[in-house]
This record gives structure tokens, C-alpha cells and sequence, in this order.
């Protein structure tokens, strides 16, 4: 293919980059944006100058295949800078626990509104009186907080 060619078909797949961003975590106004378009666009360019023709590169890659190519790429080069930036002592561990925690963080906030969800809208309603700063009386707090006590503790016992 000519460069004009290459030029083209670059700019047809525009909106494949951006979904890959996307489902990278990486949106418009980070700081990494541009440089992983761009990272992107190069992937591609290697990828398409390879075939004669642009019927040729589209019979052999779908766009399924590509999305997945240029987000593993992506991803590829993201630990890759990882590890360079961090290195691989004491100072990777110690990021990677850091992210392991909000990991975690999120998979606890999972549960939490799964519980929620699982109760009867009576229920939610109370849920939300204990949270909120509502003038609830004192007994009517403690009585909340044992009953969902115990529906708390079955709830992530059977998880």
C-alpha cells in the first residue's frame, strides 16, 4: 500500500482507537491520552504496511481481532512501563499493593450495594434513615442496626 494509502485507512479506523482508549481506562484530558492514540496509530500503521492492498489487510483482520491486538498491545505496554518506572524491587511491590488495595476497595463497595440491592425497598428505606443523618430516636437506630446485622453477616457468609 501507498503511504496515502496507509494514510487512509489509518484515519477510517479512528473510532477503533478511541474504544480502545476507552476500555483502556484512558479518556480525554489525561495526561496519557495523546501518546497512547498515537501509540495506537503506530500499532496499526506497523500492522497495515505489511499488506498490498486494504482488501487484503481487511480480509485478514476483522475489527474484533484488531480491538483485541491493539488493546492488548496497549495493556502490554502499560506494565511494561510499570516496571520501568517502578523497577523491580522493592519499589514494584509496593505499587502493585497499593493498587491490589483499591482493587479490593471496589470489590468491597461490589458487595456492599449488592447487599443493598437485595434488600425490600422497606428495608432501603431503613438502610438509608441509619446512613443519613436523619433525626431517627435512639432506640429506633439500635433496633435497625441489629437487624441489619443480621441480615449483613448472612449476606457475606454466603459469598
Amino acid at each position: 500500500m501507498t503511504n496515502e494509502e496507509l494514510d487512509q485507512l489509518v484515519r477510517d479506523y479512528e473510532g477503533l482507537f478511541y474504544r480502545v482508549l476507552q476500555r483502556c481506562g484512558t479518556f480525554r484530558g489525561q495526561a496519557a491520552y495523546e501518546d497512547e492514540l498515537q501509540e495506537l496509530r503506530l500499532l496499526f500503521f506497523l500492522r497495515a504496511q505489511q499488506y498490498e492492498t486494504r482488501g487484503l489487510f481487511e480480509m485478514e483482520n476483522d475489527v474484533t481481532y484488531l480491538f483485541r491486538h491493539l488493546l492488548w498491545r496497549l495493556v502490554d505496554g502499560k506494565r511494561k512501563k510499570v516496571v520501568e518506572t517502578y523497577g523491580n524491587g522493592e519499589e514494584l511491590f509496593l505499587y502493585l499493593a497499593e493498587e491490589e488495595s483499591l482493587y479490593e476497595e471496589v470489590e468491597l463497595l461490589d458487595q456492599l450495594n449488592a447487599f443493598y440491592k437485595q434488600l425490600s425497598q422497606k428495608d432501603q428505606k431503613k438502610c438509608q434513615a441509619l446512613l443519613s443523618d436523619e433525626t431517627l430516636p435512639r432506640q429506633s437506630r439500635s433496633r435497625y442496626r441489629n437487624y441489619f446485622y443480621k441480615h449483613f453477616k448472612t449476606f457475606f457468609k454466603n459469598l
